[in-house]
Order: structure tokens, then C-alpha cells, then sequence
């Protein structure tokens, strides 16, 4: 009757020890990523926990956030936010390059090229809650997120030279029916690179002009202080 007893409190010892080592471990940890777990797993657990992270990382990038916002249209008198160059409507041949961001607070800000459209992104204080381009063929706004570019020998305002389309097959189409423009599809970080490239040429160009111009300035000073001092010196002289 005793070796029966010590058998039944062994076995209760391990059966507790088992459980302790499943549950205990985890304790205050649901949704942690598993060891061995898959990328597309851990994604899930974290999306459970309401930490997917999307809205966080736009922000960052200062990429556009999916907020329920609608795309209006320029008027007449509507500048470049970036350039303050004329920003074309629809109807415009150049109308079709004509870019606009919707801000943190609700402002509509447009562009008259992709290019610029880029930099003004780029300069928000706060990620915008959207942002469009046009397609070049219906002219209908599309999510720069969903656009495909294409580089061709086309004129647009600020001379990119993009047109863009709101799908991988008219962007396509318009590579195979334009072989004399030399198109070729692309991608927006592509076009990202480029208007950064040209954001940077600008604001050297500006640097320089404005250093040369205070160069002049104090050249000027300094020949009037010259003047003066022999205007002076001539004066006691004379005296």
C-alpha cells in the first residue's frame, strides 16, 4: 500500500512539473513571436495585437496614410505648392502631370509634376492623408502608392518626363504602342530618386547664388569703408 501511495505522488510531481513548463514561460506573453514560427505567423500575431505598425512606418517615411479623404480639383489661379509654377486642370494637355497631397490638418496642396509632387512630400512636417497623381490616359486620380511610371520622351511641366497610369497594363500598352518615345516602365522610388537628386541641385544653386550675392555686398562695403578712410586721410592732409 505505500510503494502505491510514493507511485501516485511521483507521478503528481511530474504531471506538475509538465505543466508548469507550458504554461509558465508564456505567462503575460500572448502573441509574442514563437520560436520556429513563420514570418507570415508572427505577422498575424502581432495584427491580433493591434500592432501591425502600418500607420507608424508611413509616418516615419512620411508615405501616405490610407485615410478616407476624396481628391478635389485646382482652380484657375492655383500655383505649385512647390514651385509656384501653374498648376494645370484636366482639361489642360498638361493637365495630365497635375499632382495634389491632402496634409496632416486637411489641406489640398498641388503640384504640376510628379517630381515636384514628390519633394512636397518629402518636406511635410507630418506624414499627409493621401496623396494622387492622374493617369495619363483617363485622367481619373490615382493613390501615388498605386501608380506605375513611365519614362519617355514626353514634355511635362517641370521636364521629368514621367507619365503615369493606374495599372501595370496601360502602362505597358503604352510602352509597346510609343516605341519612338523611347518609354520604358519604372518604378515611383525611381522617380523619388530623381526629384531628390534635382531637390538637392536646386538648393545648392541657391546657396551658391546667395553666397555670391553677399560676397558682393560686403565687396561693396568694404570698397565704401575704403573710400571713406582715404576721403579722410586726404582731408587731414590738405588741412
Amino acid at each position: 500500500m505505500k510503494k502505491f501511495l510514493i507511485v501516485l505522488s511521483v507521478f503528481g510531481l511530474l504531471t506538475g512539473v509538465i505543466a508548469g513548463c507550458g504554461t509558465g514561460g508564456n505567462e503575460g506573453q500572448s502573441g509574442a513571436p514563437v520560436e520556429g514560427a513563420t514570418d507570415v505567423e508572427k505577422a498575424a500575431m502581432q495584427e491580433t495585437d493591434g500592432g501591425s505598425g502600418d500607420k507608424d512606418e508611413a509616418a516615419q517615411k512620411n508615405e501616405p496614410v490610407n485615410v478616407a479623404v476624396e481628391a478635389t480639383e485646382p482652380t484657375t489661379e492655383t500655383k505649385c505648392s512647390m514651385c509656384d509654377m501653374t498648376v494645370y486642370p484636366h482639361d489642360h494637355d498638361m493637365g495630365k502631370f497635375t499632382g495634389q497631397v491632402v496634409t496632416a490638418d486637411g489641406e489640398h496642396l498641388f503640384t504640376d509634376d510628379v517630381g515636384c509632387l514628390m519633394n512636397q512630400i518629402r518636406v511635410l512636417e507630418e506624414a499627409p492623408q493621401a496623396a494622387w497623381v492622374r493617369d495619363y490616359n483617363t485622367l481619373e486620380w490615382v493613390p501615388v502608392s498605386n501608380a506605375i511610371p513611365v519614362r519617355a520622351g514626353i514634355e511635362t511641366p517641370m521636364k521629368m518626363g514621367f507619365a503615369l497610369f493606374g495599372s501595370q497594363e496601360a502602362a505597358d500598352k503604352f510602352v509597346t504602342e510609343n516605341p519612338m518615345l523611347a518609354a520604358v516602365v519604372t518604378s515611383m522610388d525611381d522617380v523619388d530618386k530623381i526629384a531628390l537628386e534635382r531637390r538637392k541641385a536646386k538648393l545648392a544653386k541657391m546657396k551658391a547664388a546667395e553666397e555670391k550675392a553677399a560676397g558682393v555686398a560686403d565687396g561693396q562695403g568694404q570698397m565704401q569703408m575704403d573710400g571713406q578712410m582715404n576721403g579722410n586721410m586726404n582731408g587731414q592732409m590738405n588741412h
